[in-house]
């Protein structure tokens, strides 16, 4: 296939990401600004306007994994994955009335500072090495899903992909900060989009409308949405996708830095809110069309399945394969889907890579070099970006061992690092008597049994429910039949379905082992079970080990620290009236310029120069 990815292919993909090496260039170096300050470099000032920090928090989590995984997802299983949009109502509803006013009102740089705050250093040092090991293990799934597409589409090395990837987003974080990550973020997402949508339309039109898309679906029946099974084992049901989506998905949207900077980057608490209830219509409109694309993909290759016809060696090419075999004739347009996987991977690394540094810089370096001047701190996170910039490039190679879908396992490391540390924040928040023993325990044991079930589901597949798909199309099977003969060379001869009707169903079995029960839980539970685990081993070892210092430690607590429940539930009673605690930094306008050199009438204009001038003798006076 690599014959058909053109030079204008290759001219459209280097312009996308030239475009975000010179938005990085723009900030680091030029006119928009040269990031000399943490507050600069970290928060973007603190001044940035709602629409791009909510176009940016919305495509730091919708990365590539998102645009291959979600087609990948509809394609293998059905259309029941889209139910997880009532996920992101729940998500938003905790993040704007919890977690935004909580962080806002005490005025945190780094997530980490409430751990610290409300437990002990030492537990905010524990939330550091979660937040920085969810992420790095993250990101090597970030990188390594759009260098897989790129490589089956352009037949580009695996390698090459990876540092193609990881150079350029290192160069434009660690040279911009968070206002050229947030701005590419707007950039890049613009480019998703349109990506997302031209599979949709140039699909639909290829099977005759998207009438027949849904025609050829529900003939598979592949569109049952709302399937009640309260049983967590079966794959996606409404109950897994709702409730164990919300919680898959909650780490990165709370507690996560990247998430926490991009609250602290708006002027106030209410523009932190809208930026989080932004996100809604973004969420739907980008899963609802990574949906459609799944939905079409299979319409298109209903007759024979791609993986049983040797097309695709995995499940996460089908969108990639789409594109080179149906957009292929048409110069341009597989570079400009390339660069859409590639915008999604950029967004989401360039925001960790940001978070990372600041956590480092916060939670290790200003711990032990308190002397350090404003401007080294930000030239300290600038290198910090850059280490970690090579640390996941390296990382990523690593992930073509693991063998899972990547949607499947981005949402496992979720569950495994940040199920937990969003557990010990719950349990500070509501919790008046947790003690940082407890909060120890409850992250080490909310970890340690989420791996141990990832782990045993390596060992002891469990049942994934996949949709019925078709082999009837394919040339070697009406080969086959024409031969009168089962035996080929096909993928299809080790499989335990001799494909008699032309029809793949689900022929899992059973294990016989009690504990692969435990281990087939849906991987979106994993999340949920971390926090569960962590919330309630925390409290009840918090209770446990009180002591007369704990319970007169609890009592002192700063009330900032804790979610006002009874007051908040209150406020649903008639004649009741919540309102947050929280002063707002305030916005400190330019010093005004006054006449302060030479006889000038007051009527008169002020020369530009005379007004900067006297701007920095006020600046200096006061």
């Amino acid at each position: 296939m690599a014959e058909k990815f053109s030079i204008v292919d290759y001219v459209v993909f280097a312009l996308m990401m030239l475009v975000s090496a010179a938005i990085g260039i723009w900030y680091g170096c030029g006119p928009g600004g040269k990031q000399t300050s943490t507050k600069e470099y970290l928060l973007a000032d603190r001044k940035m306007k709602v629409w791009p920090v909510a176009i940016s928090l919305l495509v730091s989590y919708l990365s590539a994994i998102t645009l291959l995984g979600v087609p990948s997802e509809i394609y293998t299983y059905g259309a029941q994955y889209y139910v997880l949009i009532i996920s992101y109502f729940i998500i938003c509803a905790f993040v704007a009335i919890i977690f935004v006013p909580m962080f806002r009102r005490i005025h945190i740089t780094c997530a980490n500072e409430y751990l610290e705050r409300r437990f002990s250093e030492g537990v905010r040092m524990v939330g550091c090495v979660f937040f920085i090991l969810e992420y790095t293990l993250y990101l090597f799934v970030v990188l390594y899903a759009p260098s897989l597409a790129l490589e089956a589409v352009a037949g580009i090395p695996l390698s090459a992909s990876i540092l193609t990837t990881g150079i350029v987003c290192t160069f434009y974080t660690s040279l911009g900060g968070l206002k050229a990550v947030i701005w590419t973020d707007v950039f890049q997402s613009a480019v998703m989009v349109a990506g997302l949508i031209l599979v949709v339309v140039v699909g639909s039109m290829n099977v005759g409308g998207i009438g027949k898309v849904w025609e050829i679906n529900e003939e598979f029946d592949r569109l049952d949405f709302f399937d009640f099974n309260p049983d967590p084992k079966v794959r996606n049901t409404f109950w897994t996708l709702t409730i164990g989506g919300a919680f898959t998905a909650m780490p990165v949207w709370t507690v996560s830095q990247t998430a926490v900077q991009r609250f602290l980057s708006v002027p106030n608490t209410q523009a932190a809110r809208n930026v989080v209830w932004l996100n809604i219509p973004g969420l739907i409109l980008i899963v609802t069309l990574c949906c459609l694309d799944g939905l079409v993909i299979f319409a298109v290759y209903s007759g024979c399945d791609l993986r049983e016809d040797g097309k695709i060696s995995s499940n996460d090419q089908v969108l990639p394969y789409f594109v080179i075999n149906k957009l292929g004739h048409l110069q341009g347009l597989p570079g400009m889907f390339t660069a859409c996987l590639y915008a999604g991977a950029l967004s989401t690394a360039s925001s960790a890579l940001n978070a990372m540094a600041l956590v480092v810089l916060e939670d290790i370096v200003k711990k032990r070099m308190t002397d350090l001047s404003d401007g080294d701190q930000a030239k300290i996170c600038k290198i910090v970006a850059l280490s970690f910039g090579v640390i996941v490039i390296g990382g990523a190679f690593i992930v073509q061992f693991v063998g899972t879908m990547v949607l499947q396992l981005a949402y496992s490391i979720f569950g495994i690092c940040g199920g937990p540390l969003l557990g010990i924040f719950l349990l500070g928040m509501f919790v008046r008597r947790a003690n940082s023993k407890g909060a120890y325990a409850g992250i080490f044991c909310g970890a340690l049994i989420t791996t141990w079930v990832f782990i045993g589901s390596q060992f002891y597949k469990p049942n994934k429910y996949p949709g019925m798909r078709s082999v009837r199309e394919c040339p070697w099977y009406n080969q086959t039949l024409g031969n009168d003969t089962m035996t080929s060379n096909m993928s299809f001869a080790n499989s335990t379905n001799p494909y008699g009707d032309g029809l793949i169903y689900n022929n899992w079995t059973p294990h016989s082992d009690p504990i692969a029960q435990f281990y087939s839980i849906s991987y979106l539970w994993f999340s949920g079970l971390s926090v569960f685990v962590s919330f309630v081993v925390g409290a009840v070892v918090s209770f446990i080990s009180e002591t007369k210092i704990d319970r007169a430690r609890a009592e002192e607590l700063d009330p900032r620290l804790l979610f006002p429940t009874k007051a908040w539930l209150w406020s649903f009673l008639p004649g009741h009236k919540f309102e947050w605690d929280i002063e707002e930094e305030e916005d400190v306008s330019p010093v005004p310029s006054v006449i302060m050199i030479g006889d000038i009438d007051p009527d008169d204009k002020i020369p530009e120069e005379k007004q900067q001038l006297n701007r920095k003798e006020c600046e200096t006076a006061m």
